[in-house]
């Protein structure tokens, strides 16, 4: 391989492989119901929320379409801590109240 000036770049460690893409993070919520701390599932638009599970007979944690359905924290520590036990791409928004624009918080 050459460059413009027809030296041999393949020695310099010069890629040839193109760069890599970034999946581009989905809108943020316009607003949500409460003020907290809500786990975010980005890539399907749903909340982490809990949800009655039949088979267990029980109520579960689970994703949830709905934002009044989300769980709202209180610190972005337990919003943080619930997060990273999932294997779902997801984010943390914080609220500041009900019809306010959510922050990303990471």
């Amino acid at each position: 391989m050459s460059d413009s000036k027809g030296e041999d770049v393949g020695s310099r460690g010069v890629s040839t492989t193109k760069p890599r893409e970034t999946s581009k993070m989905p809108d943020v919520p316009k607003s949500l119901s409460r003020k907290g701390y809500v786990v975010w599932f980005h890539e399907h638009g749903e909340y982490l929320g809990l949800a009655w599970n039949e088979s267990a007979a029980a109520i579960e944690r689970a994703h949830v379409a709905n934002a009044d359905q989300a769980i709202y924290f209180e610190t972005f520590a337990q919003a943080a801590v619930a997060r990273d036990k999932f294997i779902s791409p997801c984010q943390v928004l914080h609220s500041r109240g009900p019809g306010k624009r959510p922050k990303l918080m990471g």
